[in-house]
């Protein structure tokens, strides 16, 4: 099972090469959160869920964490404890350890790092080894442990212990204690070259958020039933009043909501909330209506626009609110904001206004 070695929460060990619910739910009725995702064990799942869930309440500096993150970790760190047992209070058996951080070469491992924790978590009293789902070492874990599902304990091999604590120090290791956006790539990269300091790391990982990211999002998207014939003017209008209650939120990568949005994710949302389900990105957005002129607005209209950006034609995708006004969440640093239809930019790269339904 275990196939390299390589540096994670500061340390070299060796792992194997993949909103909100109560404890031991696996979050099924949390949006964006499917029933269950191949390769992650329930518990599992709903352990990422409610790390992620949690962090913005308690760490106000960091925003914008979602399970798909975490889960990118876990699966290069431990492939979900592949293989492993987790009893009802999230206690990983057999427990997962690592190999002994000796300075052997092993692995690429040639710094000793002698045991800290006199085997309490490693059962080795020579020398540290990796532990748990997340891969801690035991100095770390005594610097950064945290007790996820208030049984008085912080134990690395607990999957609410070791996913809470994950979440935390991906948060608060900034060497300079600034805020952490999760949803701004350089934010993310920067906290997982934390968490490892590799940069074939961070592309796995990303890959895998990546993977997990289109999961959710295909799971939000379903929790509301696509409607095939045209949707009602009172559907239209009750998309764009929803859609014009966001402005003043940050624009945010990827965001669907409830602090940002993306362009996508705000339409996407939107439209949501007036009982019509759209896909996630722009591609396909624009394809799930009927085309209509310009001079037809009615609010609620989707208007995509070929701004450059990478992903294909269109790009961009704003909301019609009427008299002439769109509802627009542009870039990263600006915010969502209401602005004429017919303005300086967005008519120079204009390439289809569509009624979803």
């Amino acid at each position: 099972m275990m196939r390299q070695v390589f540096a994670g929460a500061g340390i070299l060990f060796l792992v194997p090469v993949l909103f909100i619910g109560a404890a031991g739910n696996p979050g099924q009725n949390a949006v964006g959160v499917p029933g269950e995702v191949e390769g992650i064990p329930a518990p599992v799942l709903s352990a990422y869920v409610q790390a992620a869930s949690r962090l913005e309440s308690e760490y106000e500096q960091c925003q914008g964490l979602e399970w798909p993150v975490l889960a990118g970790v876990g699966k290069v760190e431990s492939n979900h404890v592949n293989g492993r047992k987790v009893s009802a209070s999230g206690d990983v058996r057999p427990k997962m350890i690592g190999p002994s951080l000796d300075g052997s070469g092993a692995g690429g491992n040639t710094t000793p790092h002698h045991d800290s924790d006199g085997g309490e978590w490693d059962g080795d009293t020579g020398y540290d080894r990796a532990v748990g789902p997340m891969q801690f070492i035991p100095t770390t874990w005594t610097s950064h442990g945290l007790d996820g599902n208030d049984d008085g304990i912080a134990d690395p091999h607990n999957i609410h212990d070791a996913m809470w604590s994950a979440a935390v120090y991906l948060c608060v290791s900034h060497p300079r204690a600034e805020p952490v956006d999760f949803t701004d790539p350089d934010h993310l990269e920067a906290a997982l070259l934390r968490y490892n300091r590799a940069g074939w790391y961070v592309d796995r990982v990303m890959g895998h958020i990546e993977a997990y990211t289109e999961i959710a999002a295909q799971a939000a998207a379903a929790e509301v039933p696509v409607v095939g014939s045209g949707a009602s003017t009172e559907q239209g209008r009750a998309a764009a009043e929803w859609a014009l209650a966001q402005v003043g939120k940050p624009y945010i990568w990827g965001g669907t909501g409830p602090h940002g949005f993306d362009c996508s994710g705000l339409t996407m949302q939107a439209w949501k909330a007036a009982g019509v389900g759209l896909p996630r990105v722009t591609t396909d957005q624009v394809n799930a209506g009927t085309q209509v002129d310009l001079a037809d607005l009615q609010p609620g209209d989707l208007l995509f626009y070929d701004t450059g950006a990478p992903g294909g034609s269109p790009s961009h995708v704003t909301m019609y609110v009427g008299d002439g006004q769109m509802v627009n969440s542009p870039r990263t640093g600006q915010n969502i904001r209401v602005e004429p239809v017919a303005g300086e930019y967005y008519p120079t790269v204009f390439v289809a206004a569509v009624r979803p339904g």
